[in-house]
């Protein structure tokens, strides 16, 4: 287990790695949540560093802020019955991964929780569960002198959100169980806007042949040209058709 003092680091990287000059195509950053059909689950951040930047990038995390107050509130509450911290390498990177395990999301995060930047909720609808998250970095403490001259065009923050069904999403949906979110940090952070993410989900699993809207959308953009080529063919034989009919007849006397 790492100590606390390098917990308190650890969190720091995690939620303020967007505050970094050092952001960029070397850094990745990962959310990943899933929601088991029983409601319990696990929320995992995972900050992903190119494994020649990662001492550059330590050092220039700024001594003496006190995030700890923001997550560790979270990690402390009863419904979370496991707090971890590990640390792998794959693929060139350096991964620091925080992993809560949540004996009820919307137990937890029943009202809106926020950690720096980040709001997340999950309610409980009448037949449905609604997950939430806003990244506001504008409206947050986090202030990073520079950005507009970061090369931020490849860096993203991926969020996934795995349950049993999802319902509905604003996001990208490759499975029945799967939502996935990718936020440019260009806009986040140059542009100031707001991401505003939303999934409404079920715990029951989904029962049936499922195809996601990007493999589906071509066949329909197809069918609905193919249609529309089929019906200006008909209607210019018929026409065609018509004219011939009535052509005028010659009598001759």
């Amino acid at each position: 287990m790492i100590g606390r003092k390098k917990t308190i680091r650890l969190l720091w990287f995690i939620m303020a790695v967007i505050s970094l000059s050092l952001l960029s195509g070397c850094v990745s950053l990962v959310e990943e949540i899933t929601i088991r059909d029983d409601g319990s689950g696990t929320l995992v951040f995972k900050l992903g560093v190119a494994s020649e930047d990662y001492a550059a990038f330590h050092e220039a995390v700024p001594e003496g802020f006190e995030l700890e107050n923001l997550f560790a509130t979270i990690a402390r509450d009863e419904g979370v019955t496991d707090f971890t911290i590990d640390q792998t390498t794959q693929d060139g990177y350096i991964w620091d991964t925080v992993e809560l395990e949540v004996e009820n999301f919307t137990a937890t995060f029943g009202q809106p929780r926020r950690i720096g930047p980040i709001t997340l909720e999950f309610d409980e609808g009448d037949e449905s569960f609604v997950f939430t998250q806003v990244i506001n970095v504008a409206d947050s403490p986090l202030r990073i002198p520079g950005v507009n001259l970061m090369d931020l065009s490849v860096a993203s923050y991926e969020v996934h959100l795995t349950t049993p069904q999802i319902v509905t999403t604003n996001g990208v949906q490759p499975a029945a169980s799967l939502s996935t979110w990718s936020i440019p940090l260009d806009e986040l952070l140059q542009g100031g806007s707001t991401a505003f993410l939303r999934a409404e989900y079920v715990l029951e699993p989904y029962e049936g042949v499922f195809i996601p809207w990007e493999l589906f959308f071509p066949y329909v953009v197809i069918g609905f040209l193919g249609l529309g080529g089929l019906a200006i063919a008909v209607v210019v034989i018929a026409n065609t058709v018509i004219k011939r009919e009535k052509a005028p007849k010659l009598k001759f006397k």
